[in-house]
């Protein structure tokens, strides 16, 4: 034995535990539950079964074999929450995304004149919540409009005041919207005229054939 001590290791530090394994259906809000702890996975897997291995300093998740999500264990207070950002649904994940840096971000992408909305709005707030979560509605736009319906909104508010809010920019979307279908049932009437006109006879205008 003495001449294979060096090829030991030395034992390590604490002694080791073995790992628990649970089955757990992902809730609704796309967390699972261990020991009143709550661990998120991938929002796809909200109604699924999944595997967990827990550990005195790790939670895994596995799908189908697949490691999905891995959190450090939870100690304390019961009820904490371990969530994991991208496992949220776009929807989520926007909510909790309120911070400057990520509305400039934001508002960077729309174009040069959503960005000087932003910028506009969060100059102005006293309370930086309160821009934000103005900001917010402002992001919520994208729900039902483009990102050029957006932007032009933020254009032709910016060309009639240079004190733009985001009521201004919701009103003047829904102009432009309404405008659009209305061109666009203009152009839809005129071609199903062309289309389906037709050239009537002298006797329409009271004309006889003899």
């Amino acid at each position: 034995m003495e001449e294979e001590k060096f090829a030991l290791s030395p034992l390590p530090d604490t002694p080791y535990k073995l790992s628990e394994w649970h089955k757990s259906k992902v809730r609704p809000d796309y967390h699972i539950n261990i020991n009143s702890m709550f661990y998120s996975v991938p929002f796809e897997l909200i109604g699924k079964e999944v595997d967990i291995k827990v550990s005195p300093t790790v939670v895994e998740v596995y799908f189908h074999h697949m490691r999905v999500a891995s959190h450090p264990t939870l100690y304390g207070k019961f009820g904490q929450y371990s969530t994991l950002k991208e496992h949220m649904p776009a929807n989520h994940r926007l909510y909790v995304e309120q911070t400057p840096e990520e509305a400039m971000r934001w508002a960077a992408e729309m174009g040069h004149s959503t960005l000087q909305v932003v910028t506009f709005i969060l100059d102005h707030y006293e309370v930086e919540k309160q821009a934000l979560n103005s900001i917010f509605t402002l992001k919520k736009l994208e729900r039902t409009y483009s990102a050029y319906e957006i932007e032009q909104a933020c254009k032709w508010v910016l060309e009639a005041t240079s004190r733009p809010t985001v009521k201004s920019v919701q009103t003047m979307i829904k102009t432009i919207r309404k405008e659009d279908e209305r061109k666009a049932s203009e152009i839809n009437s005129k071609t199903t005229d062309e289309k389906y006109g037709f050239t009537r006879g002298a006797s329409y205008y009271g004309g006889n054939d003899r």
